[in-house]
């Protein structure tokens, strides 16, 4: 266990495949910034991430935004109420 992060526990098929179902509905730009930031795992800068995606940075912090939010909504549509800020 790296410091700051915690390693599940278990794994629940049925949430896994929702959330792979939609985290596909993203759009293209979010999709992306959410990938990027969840393979990064917190190793690398977003300035960095914004870079590889070819965004400026406050672009890139948008559209993980976004993708944040939308993903949320999609969840709690399927039963799962997630607190997004």
């Amino acid at each position: 266990e790296r410091a700051g992060h915690a390693e599940p526990t278990q794994s629940d098929p049925l949430l896994r495949r929702i959330i792979e179902e939609c985290q596909d509905k993203l759009p293209r730009k979010p999709a992306l910034a959410l990938v990027l930031r969840l393979a990064a795992a917190g190793d690398e800068p977003d300035a960095s991430l914004a870079e590889h995606a070819g965004m400026k940075l406050n672009t890139f912090l948008q559209n993980f935004g976004r993708a944040r939010k939308l993903l949320a909504a999609c969840l709690a549509a399927r039963g799962f109420e997630v607190g997004v800020r």
